[in-house]
């Protein structure tokens, strides 16, 4: 059986079904499949990660308050894993159920299936039943997410990721993490609050790749100071089941542990599509190439969020879906990724936009930094007793404007956000004065910006 629709999207995640809210406005015919309602932020990373980052901080706060000024008549504090489970699996179901409403006040046909490309406008839908139905689409956005790809590290009877933490039967009393990116980091901090012993392995020489250096070794230091052994320049090659213990073999030496945890990162989902039937290609790497406005050698087939390999988080989602389907509508505007804000749910936070200094020194832009750094006097919300917020800025010397931010702290979130806007609008050194700011970080932050750069 062959149906016709004007807007087919794979994927029914943040990306597609924000990509079938903006195509509604144009009353016509949206088709939404997904293996996954939700997609990849329902199934390898998003909600689990998200829920064990805010319920670890929950448990290590109520920790640190007990011990700081409530009576030892609450001191036999036990993590309940199983309730954890139950609150993780709710927060998904939660979760699929707000993207089926949304979908259904779009009035969207939704299909649960997995699809692959028969032609340049023809796609096939296997369904559960195994039965298939083709589509003959207009246009079709591609956004069908990351994949946590399998490792060869492993023996062959499991792959430890986030996504599959919800099937372990208690918290490890010790976990190795591979991988000191944002998702082994953020990852890494969530175990150490839930009270296991971890060792934080990165093959190259520093944590957070895309993150300043300063602010990377600062990240380090506090992390060890937490507890977590940081191991850098350590290639594990090998991971090794020796009785109850996992070994994790390199050239430096073994790391040993109860649990091990991959989070060397994800690869875009395009293995099932067939996208040469499509007359979409891929590179030597297997990432779709596509250009500046988001369109794929076939100019009826678009992509967007993870799957386009640029960034992997909901901000970018959001921003590439809204990008791509204006695109499908017959606009013609390009992605900025410059301007996206990236946060990572450490301790302490970190959060950045725009060109690092190393970035706007390879660029050989003209351009000076100011640095800034506020202490926290609220010391009951880190173990290790207090944090400093960290800021650094890059702005170029001629045009007075920033090229972009990195910061470290509590609280930094919200300062990034506004870096969005004043990046966005282009607003000068000279217009800082103008607006009036949150205390107090941030309203001393930006009255020393404007004081010493003007």
């Amino acid at each position: 059986m062959v149906k016709s629709t004007d807007y087919i999207i794979i994927g029914a995640g943040p990306a597609g079904v924000c990509a079938a809210n903006i195509l509604s406005k144009s009353g016509k015919k949206i088709v939404i499949v997904g293996k996954v309602l939700g997609g990849s932020y329902c199934s390898t990373n998003g909600i689990v990660s998200e829920s064990l980052v805010g319920l670890s901080k929950m448990f290590e706060k109520f920790r640190i308050i007990k011990d700081s000024f409530i009576e030892d008549d609450v001191a036999n504090v036990a993590l309940d894993f199983k309730r954890v489970k139950k609150i993780i699996d709710s927060n998904l179901n939660k979760a699929k159920k707000q993207f089926l409403e949304v979908i259904e006040d779009l009035q969207a046909e939704y299909v649960d299936g997995t699809a692959c490309f028969t032609d340049s406008n023809m796609l096939d839908i296997t369904l559960p039943d195994n039965s298939i139905v083709s589509y003959k689409f207009k246009n079709c956005l591609i956004a069908t997410g990351a994949a946590v790809p399998k490792s060869s590290l492993y023996p062959s009877k499991k792959n430890l990721d986030v996504s599959t933490f919800i099937n372990m039967e208690s918290i490890p009393d010790s976990v190795a993490i591979i991988g000191g990116g944002a998702l082994g980091v953020e990852v890494a901090s969530f175990f150490s609050r839930f009270g296991s012993k971890v060792t934080l392995v990165e093959k190259s020489d520093r944590l957070l790749p895309i993150v300043d250096a300063q602010i990377s070794k600062k990240l380090e230091d506090t992390l060890k100071k937490r507890g977590i052994n940081v191991v850098t320049s350590h290639n594990i090659t090998k991971i090794e089941r020796v009785g109850q213990k996992y070994i994790a073999l390199s050239e430096a030496g073994p790391v040993e542990s109860e649990e091990v945890f991959i989070c060397t990162g994800r690869v875009p989902a395009v293995q099932e599509l067939r996208l040469e039937n499509a007359g979409v290609r891929i590179d030597e790497n297997g990432y779709i190439i596509y250009s500046n406005n988001l369109q794929t050698d076939n100019k009826n087939i678009y992509i967007a969020g993870d799957v386009s390999h640029i960034m992997m988080n909901l901000s970018w989602a959001y921003y590439s879906a809204t990008v791509a389907s204006r695109n499908m509508l017959g606009e013609n505007i390009e992605y900025t990724p410059e301007i996206l804000p990236v946060y990572i749910d450490t301790d302490p936070e970190i959060a950045l936009i725009g060109l690092s200094e190393e970035s706007a020194k390879a660029r050989g832009l003209d351009y000076s930094v100011f640095k800034y750094v506020f202490g926290d006097i609220y010391g009951i919300h880190n173990n290790a007793g207090g944090q400093q917020t960290v800021i650094k800025t890059i702005y170029d010397k001629s045009s007075k404007t920033f090229l972009g931010i990195q910061a470290m702290g509590r609280g930094v979130n919200g300062l990034i956000a506004t870096f969005a806007i004043i990046m966005k609008l282009k607003i000068t050194i000279e217009q800082i004065p103008d607006f009036v700011y949150i205390n107090p970080v941030f309203n001393e932050f930006f009255k020393e910006v404007s004081e010493k750069l003007l």
